[in-house]
């Protein structure tokens, strides 16, 4: 059949239970304010919906490169950060030869791979869920030439040791830097090596900063990596709402977004400070809009937190992860919320 290399194919999964708190998909909680919709919908309003976009979304990219303090020509954009990893998978190097990534992380990696029936050389964090040079140099051996880092990675909102990545790249193995959730690190990024080296590119996205229901990725490169892996792109593929919604709230909206970063950064501040009083859970350091958490029955306390109308993500069937959930950090009354109810749900282990 014309599907049977899909019989065995595991689909991204997300959590779709209803609740009255949702603490699962590292969303940003706050909404656009109302002052900045309206200004979103008198530009709406002008887009020609029987014609197609910019090809190129020339005026977007202006924007987001002042936005990075890049170039336009550094930048590639994508329908979510996952057309670009699909697009990177698909473009770089040959496709009978393998992609690297730590393990546990992102799953698109994964996803985009074996739907493009790409090699995969999946290596383990360390005990910690950092990178291992050991391990590195085991997956170099193998002769990978695509590399995915997350950093901070998802799941466990740590960023990795910059060396490191930096020495995958080194040895002639072309390094995409996943920096999803840069926004809420204090640790430096990529875009110096991104904009300088043949081998490192840097991948972005608007999703966490409050634009998820948009969908717009971004790839930053050196101008001719950048303009190489553009011809690949599909075209059409950033929508004309889309482009006029994120060149309004990437310029008119700028500060909004940067105090709910700040609003969200404190919030995780404060709610790890409390989880780390209970006795029987375990938090990991994040630099990211979630974190990590270990407890002592991953599946039940999942259950019960849902039954409390709380909706975190368990991750207990991933390497590395038993017993491990990850929490969104929501409003601070969502993050109230949540706290009382693991007190509750702790107690009853």
């Amino acid at each position: 059949m014309f599907l049977d290399r899909l019989k065995n194919f595991k689909s991204y999964k997300t959590e779709t239970t209803p609740c009255r708190v949702k603490l699962s998909s590292n969303e940003n909680p706050y909404e656009l304010p109302e002052w900045l919709k309206e200004r979103i919908s008198e530009e709406v309003k002008k887009i020609p919906f029987n014609r197609y976009p910019d090809p190129t979304s020339k005026e977007l990219k202006e924007v987001i490169a002042d936005f990075y303090g890049v170039k336009p020509e550094n930048i590639v954009l994508g329908n979510g950060s996952d057309e670009l990893i699909h697009l990177l998978i698909t473009v770089v190097g040959e496709i009978n030869k393998p992609v690297m990534y730590p393990v546990p992380t992102f799953p698109m990696y994964q996803v985009s791979a074996d739907i493009l029936g790409r090699p995969k050389i999946e290596f383990p964090l360390d005990s910690n869920f950092q990178l291992s040079k050991k391990e590195i140099d085991k997956a170099i051996e193998k002769n990978p030439q695509l590399a995915f880092f997350a950093s901070p990675n998802n799941p466990t909102g740590n960023t990795f040791d910059k060396n490191l990545i930096k020495y995958t790249a080194e040895n002639n193995i072309f390094t995409a830097v996943d920096e999803a959730y840069i926004d809420f690190s204090d640790k430096e990024n990529f875009l110096i090596e991104a904009l300088s080296s043949d081998r490192i590119v840097v991948l972005r996205t608007m999703s966490k900063i409050g634009l998820a229901g948009i969908r717009l990725g971004v790839l930053i490169a050196r101008e001719d990596i950048a303009m190489e892996i553009d011809k690949a792109r599909p075209p059409f593929n950033i929508t004309y709402p889309t482009q006029v919604i994120g060149k309004v709230v990437l310029t008119e909206g700028r500060e909004e977004i940067k105090k709910q970063i700040e609003k969200i950064i404190s919030e995780r501040k404060r709610v790890m400070n409390e989880l780390e009083k209970i006795e029987k859970i375990k938090v990991y350091p994040s630099d990211a809009n979630f974190f990590l958490i270990k407890v002592p029955d991953g599946d039940k306390v999942h259950k019960l937190l849902i039954q409390e109308g709380v909706l975190v993500r368990n991750m207990s069937h991933l390497p590395m992860m038993e017993n491990c959930l990850r929490v969104s950090i929501g409003k601070p009354e969502e993050n109230d919320f949540f706290l009382n109810a693991v007190k509750k749900v702790i107690k009853e282990i």
